[in-house]
């Protein structure tokens, strides 16, 4: 068996070095991305284990060569991640975590097999490899999880019900709070600045709509006089034929003091498009933005939903 599953090692260590050092994946879906990170374990995972079977490294002795493989595995795992901020990406120290996780978990498995073990520190090797698995694997468990709960909910797309849903919002300022007027009722709460732009948008949502007539949003504001928020939809035709104005839906709204109820005709959305029909099964982002706002805005989310 040997003869096949170390060959096969080898040539996934090839493949592991030249994914890492083309710097990652950029995708809409959350899941490939986690999964992608998930990768720089099963990177030093391997790497490890190859290495363990060098036969100087074999003479070693299991503490000293515990000591060295985690040595290597921060310094090239720091170099991968300079290499890719060289290519414009950001150094992640959590992917350096990962990489400490796989090298770990290799270090297990190589003292289990050897024969003067130490019950006693090869639990604590066991204990240290799942600890590092949980953290390392936690936001992989928790993607996995929203996802599911995100296509149960559909068609509600937000309602604060968990709050794993802030994942599928992006802006600057959030954090799940009770409803001012309501303690029952959770909300997000969002802050928007007074740059040109401010707002929040909807990162990760089931993107067929076409079975449905209305976008509802269900938001609050106490503060008064009322502002005007701009909602902005597109498909992911939009996204891949340079982002016109006129390739999208955008219209304006008003907030008021008080609970507000924002119902967008879908049937408006699709003929949104100058020279086309925007596809409302493949709906790629939805935004919504105040400008040039003469002081900090601050509006409540409740919920935002298809009917």
């Amino acid at each position: 068996m040997s003869r096949f599953i170390w060959p096969l090692t080898y040539l996934l260590s090839a493949i592991c070095v030249l994914l890492l050092l083309w710097g990652g994946v950029k995708s809409g879906n959350r899941l490939l991305n986690e999964l992608w990170n998930i990768g720089h374990v099963a990177a030093f995972f391997i790497w490890t284990l190859l290495i363990g079977r060098i036969s100087w490294c074999n003479k070693l002795a299991v503490n000293v060569l515990i000591a060295s493989m985690l040595l290597f595995t921060i310094i090239v795992g720091s170099a991968i991640e300079g290499l890719q901020l060289l290519r414009g990406s950001n150094f992640s120290l959590t992917d350096v975590l990962n990489d400490l996780t796989g090298a770990w978990m290799a270090l297990t498995v190589i003292y289990y097999c050897r024969t003067e073990t130490s019950k006693l520190q090869l639990i604590a090797m066991f204990s240290g490899a799942l600890l590092l698995a949980l953290i390392s694997f936690r936001n992989l468990a928790m993607t996995i999880y929203d996802e599911i709960q995100m296509y149960q909910n559909f068609p509600i797309l937000v309602d604060f019900k968990s709050p794993d849903q802030q994942q599928r919002i992006w802006a600057k300022a959030m954090t799940i709070v009770s409803a001012p007027d309501n303690a029952s009722l959770n909300v997000l709460k969002l802050d928007f600045d007074t740059a040109e732009y401010s707002g929040f948008a909807l990162r990760y949502f089931v993107s067929n709509w076409r079975d449905y007539q209305y976008l509802a949003l269900k938001i609050y504001r106490h503060q008064s006089p009322s502002v005007d928020i701009n909602c902005r939809i597109n498909d992911r035709q939009h996204d891949l034929h340079g982002y016109s104005y006129q390739d999208r839906f955008h219209r304006q709204y008003r907030l008021n003091k008080g609970w507000n109820f924002i119902n967008i005709a879908l049937a408006e959305v699709e003929k949104a498009p100058v020279n086309r029909l925007m596809d409302l099964s493949d709906v790629s982002h939805v935004g919504c933005f105040v400008v040039r706002q003469p002081i900090q805005q601050t509006i409540y989310l409740h919920t935002i939903s298809l009917y």
